[in-house]
């Protein structure tokens, strides 16, 4: 299991722009938590939901994130 001190160490490698991000993420699930009286595991949509709306993916429409071609890997 992960201790929140384990977090706040790989926390402090970030850049500002992933941690908006993490914080944006926390603030969800934390008025989640306030809709529910009891904290559930999110549904694979919830978690797809979030991603869309925090950005969350966004760093890969950067050039420097496509590293990989049709070359790469084996055929399925």
């Amino acid at each position: 299991m992960i201790s929140i001190q384990k977090i706040a160490k790989k926390l402090k490698h970030l850049p500002p722009d992933k941690l908006i991000i993490i914080s944006e993420f926390v603030e969800f699930l934390e008025q989640k938590a306030k809709r529910t009286s009891h904290f559930t595991e999110m549904s694979n949509r919830e978690v797809l939901l979030v991603a869309e709306q925090t950005g969350s993916f966004e760093f890969l429409n950067d050039a420097s994130e496509d590293i990989y071609t049709l070359e790469d890997g084996e055929p399925l």
